[in-house]
């Protein structure tokens, strides 16, 4: 355990060097956002190899991302409640749980989607710390209820953290992946995500600006951008 929460130091401290200790929370997770989470990327294969083995490279920087900032956060927190959204094949979870972290998975390929298990009686508001979701989002039909759960599901101080397929430039009728429901722009973000849950707030000042998508999956061009909200106490 003690090696474990070295690597897991270490990489954080890494990560804040790449950043020039400026880390951006809510950003376009480009080439230049591949290079500062690379260290925690290593940590991924490291923990994760043969789930690893199986991803798309250039997509890996969304779970290095996720897996960052889902530390930081938990790291803040006495014995944190943590949920994540779609777990299956999801390395962040894997190698949250691997690090020791206590994470509750939810998927609708293992049990539930995000509704069913908000419906559950067991199920209550305000129940979680944490609540992140890699590259889910886009594949959800009503994207608006998927917010407005997680924000119910945030206890007070509490944090999600989302990854997303993103190109400010689409429209609807653009060519997106089959799998996809939609490309994400600013202006989703601000006024149609981010009013579904009026408790919360983003941690920082967005850096969502993106002139020149580098990633091209299915014959598209797009990038992926992340957006990390607190509920207010």
């Amino acid at each position: 355990m003690a090696d474990l929460k070295k690597l897991r130091d270490d990489t954080l401290a890494a990560v804040e060097r790449g950043a020039g200790g400026q880390l951006c929370y809510n950003r376009i997770l480009d080439d230049t956002a591949r290079g500062i989470y690379a260290p925690m990327i290593e940590v991924l294969f490291a923990l994760a190899p043969e789930m690893m083995s199986r991803k798309i490279a250039e997509a890996n920087v969304q779970q290095g991302f996720v897996l960052d900032t889902s530390l930081r956060i938990a790291g803040d927190v006495r014995a944190p409640r943590i949920l994540c959204v779609g777990s299956h094949e999801d390395t962040a979870c894997v190698s949250m749980k691997a690090l020791g972290y206590d994470v509750t998975e939810i998927d609708p390929v293992a049990n539930y989607d995000l509704n069913a298990f908000c419906e559950l009686p067991t199920t209550g508001a305000a129940s979680y710390d944490l609540v992140f979701s890699t590259s889910v989002i886009e594949h959800v039909r009503d994207d608006e209820e998927f917010v407005r759960q997680i924000g119910w599901l945030l206890a007070p101080g509490g944090a999600g953290v989302l990854t997303c397929d993103y190109n400010d430039a689409y429209t609807p009728g653009d060519a997106i992946p089959g799998e996809d429901y939609r490309f994400y722009t600013q202006r989703d973000f601000r006024e149609r995500l981010l009013p579904q849950v009026p408790d919360c707030a983003l941690v920082d000042s967005p850096q969502w600006d993106c002139g020149a998508p580098d990633f091209v999956y299915h014959g598209c061009r797009y990038t992926f951008a992340t957006i990390v909200f607190r509920k207010r106490p």
